[in-house]
């Protein structure tokens, strides 16, 4: 197993020919990642809480507290990780920060004849700080994020700002509008000019105590010149019972830039509990894209929840 793995770190940096920057897929695959109970990416705007900080500050700008998520993949048996800390201090400061590892690359056979092996990982890691504040009407954040890339050795990093804005226009908050983008500013990871947009259209209708919600949502451009997609199109619909109970469902359709075909497909589903503060999330995506398929689970501890509300 260890000399697989050892094989898949060389396809990181090989996956593509001109890979020869250093860059490997699993920074990729973290950046297209979405911790539970988050359907798909670019559908973010249905979760509240703090799992949909990782990719969107404005989705519940008011949530405060701790949020971790673990996700088993399809891809060589990996784990991602998703962390968030969120306080009130003037605007909501949130801090996230993801991971992907492929660990003991080498067999201890060849680290004892080649000791300097040991120390070799292929691993990536995102970091990413927002302020956020939120009116009546409007939601706004701005943030800085730093991805590192340690390819079998060969060290990169991408230093990447991102805004976000969200609108409520009418007074039944029954239609949400969000519009986002993130550009890379220095760092030694090729970037692309224009960096990475998205929209998204959300509608909700009240069913007694209860919330459907239907998001589509299209996103256009990539942060870096190895990125796994370029455009994408998804859309999510949730049913949150109660405030307690959210099932959800989506769809997703990429346009991918090398791999085995041009179009990619992403199919999940998805279901969080509130438990007074605690909130318990899953999903399952069925998928050939980042890390592929896999379950995703999650737990937040997020005391400043507001009642009345889907969960």
């Amino acid at each position: 197993m260890r000399l697989l793995n050892a094989g898949l770190a060389a396809l990181c940096a090989a996956a593509v020919p001109e890979f020869g920057a250093g860059q490997s897929t699993l920074l990729t695959a973290l950046d297209g990642s979405a911790p539970a109970p988050v359907l798909e990416p670019i559908a973010v705007a249905l979760v509240r809480g703090l799992a949909g900080v990782w990719i969107d500050p404005t989705v519940d700008p008011r949530a405060t507290g701790v949020f971790f998520g673990m996700q088993h993949a399809s891809y060589a048996s990996l784990q991602v990780f998703h962390a968030v800390v969120a306080f009130r201090w003037g605007p909501r400061w949130s801090f996230a920060y993801g991971s992907v590892e492929l660990a003991d690359l080498f067999d201890s056979s060849l680290t004892n004849q080649d000791p300097g092996l040991s120390s070799l990982r292929a691993r990536a890691a995102w970091g990413r700080l927002d302020a956020a504040v939120g009116s009546p009407r409007l939601a706004a954040s701005a943030g800085l994020g730093l991805a590192a890339d340690d390819n079998v050795g060969v060290l990169q990093s991408s230093t990447v700002v991102r805004a976000h804005l969200r609108m409520f226009p009418f007074k039944r908050d029954n239609i949400r509008i969000g519009v986002q983008g993130s550009w890379p500013v220095g760092g030694s990871v090729p970037a692309v000019e224009g960096g990475r947009e998205a929209i998204d259209l959300t509608v909700r209708q009240a069913l007694g105590r209860s919330w459907l919600s239907v998001t589509a949502a299209a996103s256009r451009g990539a942060l870096w010149r190895y990125s796994e997609t370029r455009s994408g199109y998804a859309v999510a619909a949730q049913l949150n019972i109660l405030s307690q109970l959210a099932l959800g469902v989506a769809v997703g359709r990429y346009g991918t830039t090398y791999g085995i075909s041009p179009i990619e497909w992403s199919r999940s589903v998805s279901a969080a509990l509130r438990i007074g503060s605690l909130r318990l999330g899953t999903r399952y995506a069925s998928t050939r894209l980042g890390v592929g398929s896999g379950l995703a689970l999650s737990l937040g501890y997020e005391p400043g929840f507001a009642q009345g509300g889907p969960p």
